[in-house]
């Protein structure tokens, strides 16, 4: 029941979705159709990332003071707590709502897992869940009918429906890059905090369980884990770039309200000073 559900609800809908670019895209590279489907539902989630990125960096910037709340607390949990709780009160800051969006998010990349399963398989299996109007496109109608062969290949080089190392090492890659680029730079220099050192340690075993995992799996699952990575590193660069820009502009208006003056860190060009030559007693 439940299966069936899930089936109806998220799996039909995404192949569908998928072959649908691949039945348009010029050439009908599956790959790529693989690609640009990833993108389009990236940015489908771009709520919940960008909501999801926003709480990380909130409670990141609170580590400083959830430290010393720690050494206040002295092992005493009902006081610590307690701390905190004022803390994210005063903050305005909820600790778990970092966690609904990956909760969200996280059927959707099962779904995303069976649907790569399922799309690499026969074309007579598949043609079973497509809805009408993707069914009719002209070449899914060819891939049907058999007058096409189905080549689920990325450019005709890496065959989508069989493991490929090298996918499976760049989805590491690619994964270490964006864990890397959301951990504070305190996280990775100070050694002794155990925050630090749990931060560190998962920066290196996402990365690896990811090779692991798409070591075996169908290529075409290391491949949506390396554009979905990809897509992931330009929405963290965007929303990173504009609370740098948001906090900046805070800055000046506390400056402005206090009544005093804003240091521009931007060089400002030299005057130019004209010397007029003296000319000499002949």
């Amino acid at each position: 029941m439940i299966g069936q559900f899930f089936n109806t609800i998220l799996i039909e809908p995404l192949v569908n979705a998928l072959f649908f670019v691949y039945g348009i895209i010029p050439g009908h590279d599956f790959g790529l159709a693989i690609i640009i489907f990833t993108i389009l539902i990236r940015l489908i989630l771009w709520p919940l990332a960008s909501k999801q990125l926003h709480s990380q960096k909130k409670m990141q910037s609170l580590q400083g003071d959830i430290s010393k709340i720690k050494i206040k607390a002295a092992g005493d949990k009902q006081k610590e707590q307690a701390m905190l709780m004022e803390l994210y009160k005063e903050k305005e800051v909820n600790p778990f709502s970092a966690c609904l969006p990956a909760l969200l998010q996280f059927p959707i990349l099962i779904a995303m897992f069976v649907v790569f399963q399922k799309s690499t398989g026969n074309i007579n299996d598949i043609q079973a869940i497509l809805y009408g109007p993707v069914k009719n496109l002209p070449y899914i109608q060819s891939l049907i009918n058999g007058s096409v062969q189905f080549d689920a290949s990325l450019f005709g080089l890496i065959n989508m429906a069989k493991p490929s190392y090298l996918l499976a090492i760049l989805a590491g890659i690619t994964q270490f890059l964006q864990v890397k680029m959301i951990t504070p730079r305190k996280q990775k220099t100070d050694t002794k905090d155990p925050q630090a050192q749990m931060t560190s340690f998962m920066n290196y075993t996402f990365p690896a369980l990811t090779v692991f995992i798409a070591w075996t799996l169908p290529a075409a699952l290391p491949l949506y884990w390396i554009s979905t990575n990809m897509v992931a590193i330009f929405q963290q660069w965007l929303i990173m770039r504009g609370e740098v820009e948001e906090m900046e502009e805070m800055d000046v208006v506390k400056v402005v309200k206090k009544g005093g003056t804003t240091k521009s860190t931007k060089k400002l060009p030299k005057p130019k000073v004209k010397t007029k030559l003296k000319k000499g007693k002949k």
